[in-house]
């Protein structure tokens, strides 16, 4: 069946500025200077501060708290994160969040999730898009990147720091904060992964220290310096137009709880990801792309929620077919006794 869907652009980029507006104050004199700082968190679950027993606990409320005390500024929070996500739907929520102004600090969360869905190469053309995104969308903005306390694949580290390095970002390494710590991984963590109330202290206490060194220094914030990788200037495009389903959508959605039902999508570029309506009754898909099996990927999560899942990239450039087919699997977590599908659009490569 041939369905003529909806197909959106997504072309946010404007023509890069290699550095910030001179004559704007940056992060560390508005500081200096006690005004208000307006920053912006991009991450996944660490980044959001799960595993706080409160929210005056989180790692971010706490340095907050620590420079209202040192410094005398006031601070405006802004917040794209997800749990569980990754780089990839970093920037796709980047791309769906209205623009928010001036823009001070943002720290960039990511890592952990990553690292189980890709490579490291295929992580760096997403984390360093996302940071060229930001530059782009914020051009006077400082750029804190954290390494993440769990994440212990070295090439993934290593573009962490490269990538950051290339733009002048300041990356913060929270491992050995947390390897030096008189406290073990068990008494630092909720579950080996999220830091406690005692691991977000000693995360506060580390980004507080790196923020006081910048301070005291001639301090140059990031910059929108010339692409380290290849294929980083990433324009997004989403499409809901199928070639072959086994009924049409409902509405925005194409909707199934029947395991072995499928929908076809041909789409042009070398990655593709998807949209989808995550709840705690989701079911999984098996995915091929031109007829090769690449992953199983679960929709299932406990709150509703839109996300944007990575599926592959470093593709061929050309056409390609994908078909998602609803799994006989089932999400361990999943105990609604159902398995459902709702699946938005392919999020595929557009064009600058």
């Amino acid at each position: 069946m041939l369905c003529i869907g909806f197909i959106f652009l997504f072309q946010f980029f404007q023509e890069p500025k290699v550095e910030g507006d001179q004559s704007v104050e940056n992060f560390y004199e508005k500081v200096g200077s006690e005004k208000t700082i307006n920053y912006l968190i991009i991450g996944d679950s660490i980044g959001r501060g799960s595993g706080a027993s409160e929210p005056n606990k989180r790692w971010f409320q706490i340095w907050e708290n620590k420079m209202k005390d040192t410094y005398d500024v006031d601070f405006k929070r802004h917040m794209v994160v997800q749990s569980g996500s990754t780089a990839f739907e970093g920037l796709n929520k980047m791309n769906a969040t209205p623009h928010l102004g001036s823009i001070d600090l943002t720290f960039i969360v990511f890592g952990e999730n990553d690292r189980k869905y890709m490579t490291e190469k295929q992580f760096a053309q997403f984390y360093e898009g996302l940071l060229r995104q930001v530059k782009k969308d914020y051009p006077d903005t400082e750029i804190y990147t954290l390494t993440e306390s769990p994440l212990d694949n070295e090439l993934f580290i290593q573009k962490i720091t490269d990538i950051s390095a290339h733009y002048l970002a300041k990356n913060i390494d929270l491992r050995p904060v947390f390897n030096e710590s008189t406290y073990s991984a068990f008494e630092l963590t909720t579950d080996l992964v999220h830091p406690n109330d005692r691991g977000y202290q000693l995360y506060a206490e580390a980004i507080f220290q790196e923020t006081q060194n910048l301070m005291n220094q001639d301090t140059q914030i990031a910059v929108l310096a010339a692409p380290l990788h290849d294929d980083v200037n990433i324009a997004l495009q989403q499409s809901s137009a199928y070639t072959h389903a086994s009924h049409p959508y409902k509405g925005i959605y194409w909707y199934s709880e029947d395991a072995g039902e499928t929908i076809k999508f041909s789409f042009s570029g070398t990655f593709l990801g998807m949209k989808v309506k995550s709840h705690p009754a989701g079911g999984m898909l098996d995915i091929y792309i031109d007829g090769q099996p690449v992953r199983t990927l679960s929709t299932w999560w406990p709150l509703e929620k839109e996300r944007y899942l990575y599926i592959s990239s470093g593709l061929e450039k050309g056409i390609h077919q994908v078909t998602f087919t609803v799994s006989k699997q089932k999400s361990i977590f999943n105990e609604s006794g159902k398995a459902e599908i709702f699946l938005s659009t392919i999020i595929t490569e557009g064009t600058n």
